[in-house]
């Protein structure tokens, strides 16, 4: 796999994602709702559904920590979160054939289990707190649905670089 093509990819979606977070911020259009874009994290399921769990957890482990560095409160959290959910991507390419709908419901499922995930450790350390019904009306099922869209706007572009990186690899 061409891991420095990938990687520059990866880069452009985390920059491309703090762009889009500042446009889709509730503030700005004053929405009941919460939409943050994980364009990082539907990468990192891409890489690990086509590159493997080991790639996949590489991957996240990086991608995660520099969110960590540049956006979150705790350093630790989304590296953890989205490594954890990378690896788990790639074991899914064991059991099942790739196609556009696993990757859509993995994609689906990632996103809804890390923001669970996240919100769940920083509830633990005390650092936010909302009501289950808030957080998921408010946070995750909006979250979840514009992820999900994004995935299936980049399903055929991720997977041919993807498959073309795998083919060079092998040859």
């Amino acid at each position: 796999m061409r891991i420095g093509a990938i990687s520059v990819v990866m880069f452009f979606l985390f920059l491309i994602e703090g762009t889009i977070a500042q446009v889709f911020a509730s503030e700005v259009w004053d929405l009941p709702w919460l939409i943050v874009p994980r364009f990082v994290l539907v990468g990192v399921v891409f890489i690990g559904l086509y590159g493997g769990r080991r790639r996949g957890f590489f991957f996240g482990l990086c991608f995660g920590l520099l969110y960590d560095i540049v956006y979150a409160q705790v350093i630790g959290v989304y590296a953890f979160s989205t490594a954890l959910l990378g690896y788990l991507a790639g074991l899914a390419t064991r059991y099942f054939h790739q196609n556009w709908l696993l990757v859509f419901f993995t994609v689906l499922l990632v996103i809804f289990v890390n923001e669970l995930l996240v919100y769940e450790i920083y509830h633990l350390f005390n650092i936010v707190y909302m009501s289950w019904i808030h957080l998921f009306t408010k946070e995750i099922i909006p979250t979840v649905i514009v992820n999900a869209l994004y995935a299936v706007l980049i399903f055929r572009p991720m997977s041919k670089l993807l498959k073309q990186s795998r083919i060079e690899e092998l040859t």
